[in-house]
């Protein structure tokens, strides 16, 4: 007797399978590449955000010092969408009750900030335009704070003495023309600063108040 034997299957895979594995390959692959390139830009982007938080910070503690020590604002231009800041101040460093404007170690400071560089920059004389920049990250704005302790010139009873009290008290307090001048600079103990910033496509605020103890 003869016994029929079944043709043996083809062995190996078909192009059909193939094609599939090639596909789950690509798609796997693909997936893999976003994941990477996305954990990338959020290590760049957290990267960048720590770098621009660290140096914020330290340039807020060194504007914080100089201010506390300072013995009073001497000028100040407040900060506006199209309009620049400046503030300026002596801190006698050295104690020895004279202002040193020598350019190698001087004590009379200005701040600046301007809407059309976005720089926070510090000079040792009042033209913001020779000043050198203190942050390298863009500063999109600065706001300044200019309040006393003195309650009795506290007009609308709210708890804070602002620089526009002082001045609209008129003299000799201060001599109403809506800047923050002459007299009412003497009264002035108590400065808000507040500092935004950008870290490539957000921003971050950092905010400080700062008490003149020395203030004459």
């Amino acid at each position: 007797m003869r016994w029929l034997r079944r043709p043996r299957a083809d062995s190996g895979v078909t192009l059909i399978e193939v094609l599939v594995s090639m596909g789950l390959f690509a798609l796997i692959g693909s997936l893999l590449l976003g994941l990477a390139l996305s954990t990338d830009s959020v290590t760049a982007s957290t990267r960048t955000r720590a770098g621009v938080t660290e140096e914020t910070r330290t340039a807020m503690e060194r504007l914080t010092r100089e201010l506390r020590q300072s013995a009073g604002i001497e000028a100040v231009t407040l900060p506006g969408p199209t309009s620049s800041m400046a503030l300026t101040f002596w801190t006698d460093f050295d104690g020895d009750g004279v202002r040193d404007t020598a350019a190698a170690d001087p004590e009379v400071l200005t701040y600046c900030w301007s809407p059309a560089t976005l720089q926070l920059t510090l000079g040792a004389t009042t033209d913001c335009d020779t000043a050198r920049p203190v942050l390298a990250a863009t500063v999109a704005s600065v706001e300044l704070e200019l309040d006393s302790s003195e309650w009795a010139y506290d007009a609308n009873g709210d708890g804070t003495t602002t620089w526009l009290e002082l001045d609209q008290k008129g003299a000799p307090v201060g001599n109403q023309n809506n800047q923050p001048d002459g007299t009412e600079l003497l009264h002035i103990d108590l400065v808000g600063v507040t500092i935004t910033v950008r870290d490539g496509s957000g921003e971050q605020t950092y905010h400080t108040q700062i008490d003149l103890r020395n203030r004459s």
